[in-house]
């Protein structure tokens, strides 16, 4: 935000691209006083900041305003460009940059309303991936969901996506996995089945189906053999 100390007026004395859709700009102020800061491209030409444009106190500050929302409204773009992200997400992002909260709250309104933030749809690819990556328990999908900010009433509007055939075969898929990485150690039945279910347990999986679903791949191991 700008400096309650400007008056009167300020002048575009410099102005120097530079990446990212950013300027080098220099005002300076009737007594002398130079200002430096970037500035977006859109607020170049949203104030057609030529070098000798003169601003009355009211339009840089109108000009500073907009100038914050731009570079965080890029910001996001940017971030939202490589992956999807909750709202409460590109939030945190927004604060550790240091924008103010009127800007961070415009930027996230702008988001929503042109489809960019959604955090229905972040959830439900969420879910979907993650199932699909086969790494975490549905208990802890959910837990990652509500650290990330998602509404219970959404995390609730996809608790379809978790059936119960997909949870088991899910676990069995780990079972296996840590089952194979223990087997080539020197253990007696007893230590591998605590190390698998153990492993299990601390991604997150119900302990007593662990145990269950442990004991069904047991079965399936001694009958191929």
């Amino acid at each position: 935000m700008i400096s309650k100390e400007i008056e009167n007026h300020v002048v575009v004395i410099n102005c120097i691209p530079l990446k990212r859709n950013l300027y080098k700009v220099k005002f300076a102020e009737a007594d002398g006083i130079i200002h430096e800061q970037k500035v977006h491209e859109e607020t170049i030409l949203d104030y057609q900041l030529v070098i000798g444009k003169e601003l009355d106190q009211e339009t840089f500050e109108r000009l500073q305003n907009s100038n914050d929302y731009q570079k965080a409204y890029s910001y996001a773009i940017n971030v939202l460009s490589r992956r999807l992200y909750s709202e409460k997400q590109i939030r945190r992002k927004l604060i550790k940059r240091e924008f103010d909260e009127t800007t961070i709250d415009d930027v996230i309104v702008k988001l929503t309303d042109i489809k960019l933030l959604d955090d229905f749809v972040f959830a439900t690819a969420y879910i979907e991936h993650q199932l699909e990556m086969g790494k975490k328990s549905r208990r802890q999908i959910i837990s990652d969901l509500w650290n990330r900010g998602v509404a219970e009433t959404i995390i609730n509007e996809l608790r379809d996506l978790f059936n119960q055939e997909s949870e088991q075969v899910l676990i069995i898929r780990e079972i296996e996995k840590s089952y194979q990485r223990y087997l080539r150690k020197e253990l007696t039945d007893f230590e591998l089945r605590n190390k698998v279910i153990t492993a299990l347990c601390r991604k997150g999986f119900v302990h007593r189906e662990v145990k269950r679903a442990y004991g069904y791949f047991i079965e399936e191991e001694v009958s191929r053999d």
